[in-house]
C-alpha cells in the first residue's frame, strides 16, 4: 500500500500533466520583446507589464526593445521565438499586418497566441509654439499659404498613416516623416525639425504646461480626460482623420495550455493594476477585454488601416 501511494502521488511528475507543467513554469527569467524604442508608450506599458509579472510569478522579466520597420522586426522576433513561455511580447500587432508592411508582412492570428489586451487609444495631433496655429483650421490655412513648408514627425505604422490621410483629407502639402521612435518625433517637433506631429498623448501632455506644444485635435470618438479642452477630428469637420491603436501581451503560436493557464491570471492582474491605469489612462485606457474580444478589435483594426492606405493610394500620396 505504502509503495502504490508513493508512486500514485509521483505520478503527476512522471506523466507531465498539464497542472504538474503549470506548478513548474517559470522556472528561468522571461523575456519581454518591445516592438518599439525605449521612451514610447508600448516601451513604458511593457516595462509596467514586466514590473508586475516579476511580483505574480517570481521571477525576473527582463525587457528588451526589439524596434525598426515600425514594429515589424520586434514582432517577427517574437513569432520566431521558442513557444515555451519564455519569450513574450508587448507590440501592436497591426503594425506588422500587411496594412502597413509593403514586404514580409505578418499574419499575426496564425503567428501569435494572444495572451492579453493592455490598451486602446487614439492619436492626436500637435504643433509647436513656432508654427502660428492654433487650431486645426488655422495649420489648415497656413498649410495652403504656405505649401511645402508644413512636416509631420511620426514613429509608427499608424501615426504615419494618420499623417498622410490628414494631409489628403485637408488638402494640404505636408511631407511625413517617420523616425525611430515616438521620442525622437517629438524631439523634432521641439526643435521646429517638423511642424507637427501624430502620436501617442502621453508623448506631448509634458509640454503643453509650458506651452512649447499645442494639441490640436484627437483621433478618436469622443475628447480625452487628460485634454477635454482639445477637440476631435471630427468635431473639426475630418471625421475620416480617425486613428487609433490596440495593444496587448502577446507570445509565439502554440504556447502550451498548461503554460496559459499561468499567464493568464496574471494578465487579470495587470490589466487590474492601478500602476497601468495610471500610466494608460492620459492617452487612452486600459483594455481588458477576453482575447477572444482583443483578437477581433485586432481585426478591425487591420481592416481600419487598411481602408485609409487605399485612401492614402488613391490620393497619390
Amino acid at each position: 500500500m505504502i509503495r502504490l501511494s508513493v508512486i500514485a502521488a509521483a505520478l503527476p511528475l512522471l506523466t507531465g500533466t498539464p497542472h504538474a507543467i503549470a506548478q513548474a513554469f517559470p522556472v528561468k527569467p522571461i523575456r519581454m520583446l518591445v516592438a518599439f524604442p525605449p521612451g514610447g508608450i508600448v516601451d513604458l506599458e511593457g516595462r509596467a507589464v514586466a514590473k508586475i509579472m516579476e511580483d505574480k510569478l517570481g521571477v525576473s522579466v527582463v525587457v528588451e526593445n526589439r524596434p525598426g520597420a515600425g514594429g515589424l522586426i520586434g514582432t517577427r522576433a517574437l513569432a520566431a521565438a521558442a513557444p515555451d513561455g519564455y519569450t513574450l511580447g508587448t507590440i501592436v500587432p497591426s503594425t506588422a499586418s500587411a496594412a502597413f508592411q509593403k514586404e514580409n508582412a505578418l499574419d499575426v492570428f496564425t503567428a501569435l497566441t494572444p495572451i492579453g489586451s493592455l490598451y486602446i487609444g487614439p492619436l492626436a495631433l500637435s504643433t509647436n509654439a513656432q508654427t502660428p496655429a492654433r487650431t486645426v483650421k488655422e495649420f489648415i490655412d497656413y498649410g495652403k499659404a504656405n505649401p511645402g513648408k508644413l512636416n509631420i514627425g511620426v514613429s509608427s505604422g499608424p501615426a504615419a498613416m494618420a499623417g498622410a490621410v490628414f494631409a489628403a483629407l485637408a488638402g494640404i502639402k505636408i511631407e511625413v516623416i517617420e523616425y525611430n521612435g515616438a521620442a525622437p518625433a517629438m524631439t523634432a517637433l521641439l526643435g521646429n525639425q517638423v511642424q507637427a506631429n501624430f502620436g501617442a498623448i502621453s508623448q506631448f501632455t509634458p509640454h503643453l504646461e509650458s506651452g512649447k506644444v499645442v494639441a490640436l485635435a484627437v483621433g478618436g470618438d469622443q475628447r480625452m480626460p487628460a485634454i477635454p479642452n482639445v477637440p476631435t477630428m471630427a468635431e473639426m469637420g475630418l471625421p475620416g482623420v480617425k486613428s487609433y491603436t490596440v495593444h496587448g501581451v502577446m507570445g509565439p503560436a502554440g504556447l502550451p495550455p498548461a503554460v496559459m493557464s499561468r499567464l493568464l491570471p496574471v494578465m487579470k492582474d495587470v490589466q487590474s493594476s492601478p500602476e497601468l491605469d495610471k500610466l494608460l489612462r492620459t492617452s487612452g485606457k486600459v483594455l481588458a477585454v477576453s482575447n477572444e474580444e482583443f483578437t477581433r478589435l485586432v481585426r478591425e483594426e487591420i481592416e481600419f488601416w487598411t481602408k485609409a492606405a487605399e485612401l492614402v493610394a488613391k490620393s497619390g500620396r
